[in-house]
């Protein structure tokens, strides 16, 4: 055993290491990725929203890759998708 430690050791600190980091990087990347899919995915007229330069209003149309988002009386303004940040 102390052979196969003193040969191997190196090599497997490595995938010791690289197990870890895909354990508290990737992961946690992953599942904020889906969440944020599930709600571009989920959004709808009427909904409430903030986008990523901080602009509040309320969804007026849905398209496959953009919405448009009143922001004031006789405002609208068309985004992406993913420039909304989040839901109110």
């Amino acid at each position: 055993m102390r052979e196969i430690l003193a040969k191997y050791g190196s090599y497997i600190m490595i995938v010791v290491w690289g197990f870890v980091i895909y354990l508290f990087m990737v992961v946690p990347n992953k599942k904020k990725a889906k969440k944020q899919q599930e709600m571009l995915a989920s959004l709808k007229e009427g909904t409430n929203v903030v986008t990523i330069g901080g602009i509040k209003g309320t969804i007026v149309a849905v398209r496959e890759d953009e919405v448009d988002v009143k922001v004031d009386k006789g405002v609208k303004m068309t985004f992406v998708k993913s420039a909304i940040s989040r839901v109110l």
